[in-house]
């Protein structure tokens, strides 16, 4: 999955949506979320080194019809968190809090975010 945001910005909103896999539950993840800390880091793609640890992310609701709550999980970026231009990877972690364990997403694939040179005029 690739994000793309511009360098010195804090929009738009990384939104990511829990898959459907057919193997979980998805009702019961969406509402374990309701209940749960979930933290959002990201490396660079080259080096590994850590540019965001662990730091509390969003649960957003999103509309939906098919009888319960959805959420999207996300994360708003600082100035300073995309003040270099370039390629990372990202991730979130989920700690449950009712004693079901951690999930680290994406699951399928990695989430690449690209920071675009194209900075924001002030």
């Amino acid at each position: 999955m690739d994000f793309y945001i511009n360098k010195n910005s804090t929009l738009p909103i990384l939104k990511l949506d829990v898959i459907q896999d057919g193997r979980n539950d998805v009702k019961q993840i969406y509402e374990l979320i309701q209940n749960s800390n979930i933290f959002f880091s990201m490396s660079e793609l080259d080096t590994g080194i850590k540019i965001i640890g662990k730091k509390p992310a969003l649960c957003i609701p999103k509309y939906s019809d098919c009888g319960y709550d959805e959420y999207y999980i996300g994360y708003q970026f600082s100035e300073r968190e995309t003040k270099k231009a370039g390629t990372f990877v990202g991730q979130f972690t989920i700690e449950f809090l009712d004693g079901y364990g951690t999930l680290i997403m994406p699951i399928k694939e990695e989430l690449y975010i690209h920071v675009l040179d194209g900075s924001i005029k002030k």
